[in-house]
């Protein structure tokens, strides 16, 4: 006898940014994701420390999708909704989404059925932004449903991956692709990054801080460039501490010559440099809303074109593994005599 729960996700705040270019392949993307149906089970850990187990899981995508194409059709693009709703909160900027696990050899408990629908969750933002950067947003989200009360919804920012696909625009590097969500979402499964709670192989370290920095609401904190940091020299199997020269050196080798302009390496570095002698400086948490991005971008301290560039970088270098169907770089060092 199988099994079924279906979890509703409501997001309160489901518009993310984009011009009216990025909001049409973001709704291009929306409408792919909401066709898509995996081909095989979801094998997803089953509770903090439950086993790994198979799972029928299913997406319906349609109110998100719906509330995207009515932001795009009532004022253009998704930026300008974003600024309409400012001075309007009458602006609808909600979506939805419902996650249907079925479990064909035994009754789902509750708990495990938050825990499926949880790492489900993460998986769609990780490819979502793998396959076009700044497409998915989930802010002041909470389930709903019976019992919903006792589960918090996490919540992802889409900003972040949106500045470093603006970054990567106006430097004219590293250029990010816009791939198919089901090549993306099939890479992902071969990473079995849904499987664990604890990451041991690279790919799954990258990932995984890939949602942290989803997480950062103050997305130009000292913080937030130290997890782009470890990033960079997790992909890049770079071990030493004093790592710049051997991360520029291999970002060189995987997307060839790095702009000046786009050449954030020695800034990240730095950074994480002064948190581990405790000589950054230290912020409270801002205070969130509409003139907070520009006050932080005014800021001296804030470290907005390294973070924005180190995301970037470690976009491509996830897109490029995608591309080539690889899991991780190897890098060998030789030398001659002559």
């Amino acid at each position: 006898m199988t099994s079924t729960v279906s979890i509703r996700l409501q997001i309160r705040n489901a518009i993310p940014p984009g011009n009216e270019n990025e909001t049409r392949d973001i709704i291009a993307l929306w409408r792919e994701i909401s066709a898509f149906s995996p081909e095989k089970p979801f094998i997803s850990r089953s509770g903090l420390r439950g086993e790994a187990r198979a799972y029928d899981v299913t997406l319906a995508a349609a109110p998100l999708l719906t509330a995207l194409e009515d932001a795009k059709a009532e004022s253009g693009s998704f930026s300008d909704h974003q600024q309409a709703y400012i001075d309007d909160a009458s602006k609808a900027i909600e979506g939805e989404l419902t996650i249907t696990i079925a479990s064909k050899k035994r009754e789902l408990a509750e708990e495990e059925s938050y825990h499926v629908a949880t790492a489900f969750i993460q998986q769609l933002v990780i490819a979502a932004h793998i396959a076009h950067p700044g497409s998915f947003q989930i802010l002041n989200a909470r389930f709903l449903g019976e019992n919903a009360h006792r589960y918090e919804a996490q919540d992802f920012d889409a900003k972040m991956f949106y500045g470093a696909l603006r970054t990567s625009i106006e430097n004219e590097w590293p250029k990010l692709q816009t791939l198919a969500f089901g090549r993306v979402w099939s890479w992902l499964e071969g990473t079995e990054v849904s499987q664990t709670y604890t990451a041991i192989k690279s790919i799954d370290k990258t990932l995984f801080t890939l949602l942290k920095v989803a997480e950062q609401r103050n997305e130009y904190s000292a913080r937030t460039a130290l997890l782009v940091m470890y990033q960079l020299e997790v992909l890049l199997d770079c071990r030493q501490f004093n790592s710049v020269e051997e991360v520029r050196n291999r970002v060189r080798l995987v997307l060839g010559d790095i702009p000046e302009a786009a050449d954030c390496i020695q800034e990240l570095h730095d950074v994480r440099n002064h948190l581990f002698i405790a000589n950054q400086p230290v912020h409270p948490p801002t205070l969130i809303c509409h003139t907070t991005e520009k006050a932080l971008r005014e800021h001296l301290s804030q470290h907005n074109s390294a973070v924005e560039s180190g995301t970037a970088l470690v976009l491509k270098l996830l897109q490029d593994l995608v591309t080539h169907g690889a899991y991780r770089y190897r890098f060998t060092e030789s030398f001659s005599r002559n």
